[in-house]
């Protein structure tokens, strides 16, 4: 017997494979990798010039590149195939996760003291080491990206209700 939610569900468009699927498959994850080929531009001995020009190719107009090659390839159907599989995933590893009262207020915890070298940084400057602001910095914002996975669904869900207006009457 289907219930109500599974009746509701989006059905996975088809997904046919070939080497045009293939080839825009392996574009779009070199889009991903290749960023992370600019460690390798100081080893190289090149001119300043020329490791700012890599730097640009791998940073910024190569994976874009790759990207919009791999769109090309990959086709409407698969795009629409890998970003229903995305989604899927996702939805079930943030939304539908439940968590305890231990595991919410733990990433409630993290997530407001992320904040605080965030503050100490804007009032207080001469608090933090002076070369250690940036690592200090970024690692704050990634200590509340994770709380919010932390947190789990009911934590979204809560999000959401603060932009949903319930007036009376």
């Amino acid at each position: 017997m289907v219930d109500a939610q599974d009746a509701a569900a989006p059905q996975a468009p088809a997904f046919t494979g070939g080497p045009r699927t293939y080839a825009g498959m392996a574009a779009l994850v070199l889009a991903f990798i290749l960023p992370v080929f600019v460690i390798v531009i100081p080893f190289l001995g090149v001119s300043a010039k020329w490791a700012a020009l890599l730097t640009t190719g791998l940073l910024v107009g190569g994976p874009e590149l790759l990207t919009l090659v791999a769109v090309a390839l990959l086709g409407k159907d698969a795009l629409r195939y890998f970003t229903y599989k995305v989604k899927q995933a996702l939805w079930g590893l943030v939304i539908e996760t439940r968590v305890g009262k231990f595991q919410y207020y733990l990433g409630l915890s993290l997530s407001l003291a992320s904040i605080l070298p965030l503050y100490i940084y804007g009032y207080l400057p001469g608090l933090l080491p002076e070369g250690g602001r940036i690592p200090i910095l970024a690692t704050a914002d990634l200590i509340f990206i994770v709380s919010m996975f932390i947190m789990g669904g009911e934590f979204w869900e809560k999000v959401q209700r603060i932009f949903i207006w319930e007036g009376r009457g």
